[in-house]
């Protein structure tokens, strides 16, 4: 057997071809944010990359809006822009070298529904001023009482979310005829999909990003460089492991699938007791990561629950 067999059957293939158990992302994500937390910040900066996307679209049609939060960064320079297009790279290279990428269609009625769940989840972000990583996961890590509070909005927005994905699921099953006659000649006559080599894409975009993370490195921008492939490292356990917040709160009232939740719980006890001793050992300050806590908490919580439940994820 030659190295490059070698790899293929006992690294590739456990990697890329077999699905990861649900526990194993949980304690990876943990693991990897305790490590990034020391190394930096811990995840929680989606809900600002975006925003700053957006203030940057305006400023491209013209209007010059300035970001409440302070100077506004350049995207190739902004630690929480560079962690989302890592988390982009990661999750893009894991679903094409596993063969699972697909770009697929949606009808009418479910853009409409995904964009009124993303501007929900927008919203919710705003209150609470993080999103559900920030707001939620790194903040019951790092013990701060917003945290807990929006996650008692995000059990309101789960449950409601999960009541109106099962009156859509009966009206959709309303509408299906009770039987439905195939053309077989029809199916058969049909043209085969083009076979497209995935796994060699996910070579060359893997190549690609450590172009760009080496890029980062040998000019000085070591800080960038890591955030880049920290948020790669990311997008591939959650891609992998299917390991999804989302998930979490709505299994638990739609299909009464509680193994979401555990696993999550999972991962917030380990990243608890790792900020905890990051803490404690005074390599970050005890009051790094404590959002402000109060209704705005729950509430934005809620509506992003809500929110999240809609657009599946």
């Amino acid at each position: 057997m030659t190295l490059a067999e070698y790899f293929h059957e006992k690294v590739y293939k456990n990697l890329f071809e077999k699905t990861w158990p649900l526990w194993l992302g949980g304690i990876l994500v943990a693991f990897l944010n305790i490590l990034m937390f020391l190394f930096l910040m811990p995840l929680g900066g989606i809900y600002p990359a975006i925003a700053d996307w957006g203030i940057w679209v305006y400023r491209l049609a013209g209007l010059n809006i300035t970001p409440p939060w302070g100077t506004l960064t350049p995207p190739h320079l902004s630690i929480i822009s560079i962690l989302n297009i890592g988390l982009i790279f990661g999750t893009l290279i894991s679903a094409l070298l596993s063969r699972q990428f697909k770009l697929r269609k949606d009808s009418t009625a479910g853009y409409i529904q995904g964009f009124a769940g993303g501007a929900m989840m927008g919203i919710g972000s705003f209150l609470v001023g993080a999103c559900i990583f920030g707001g939620f996961y790194s903040s019951v890590m790092s013990l701060s009482l917003s945290g807990l509070y929006m996650m008692t909005g995000l059990l309101a927005g789960g449950y409601f979310g999960g009541k109106f994905m099962i009156w859509q699921a009966f009206r959709e099953a309303e509408k299906m005829e009770l039987t439905e006659l195939v053309d077989l000649k029809t199916v058969a006559g049909k043209k085969a999909a083009r076979v497209i080599n995935y796994p060699a894409i996910g070579r060359f975009v893997t190549i690609t990003l450590v172009i760009i993370a080496s890029i980062y490195f040998l000019t000085g921008k070591h800080v960038l460089g890591g955030i880049l492939l920290f948020g790669a490292a990311f997008g591939v356990v959650f891609q992998r492991s299917s390991f999804c917040i989302s998930a979490g709160f709505r299994e638990v009232f739609t299909t009464k699938h509680n193994e979401p939740m555990r696993n999550l719980l999972l991962s917030l006890m380990i990243g608890t007791l790792g900020f905890t001793i990051i803490k404690a050992n005074g390599f970050r300050p005890a009051e790094m990561f404590i959002l402000p806590a109060g209704l705005h908490s729950i509430a934005g919580g809620a509506i992003f629950g809500f929110g999240m439940v809609m657009t599946g994820g």
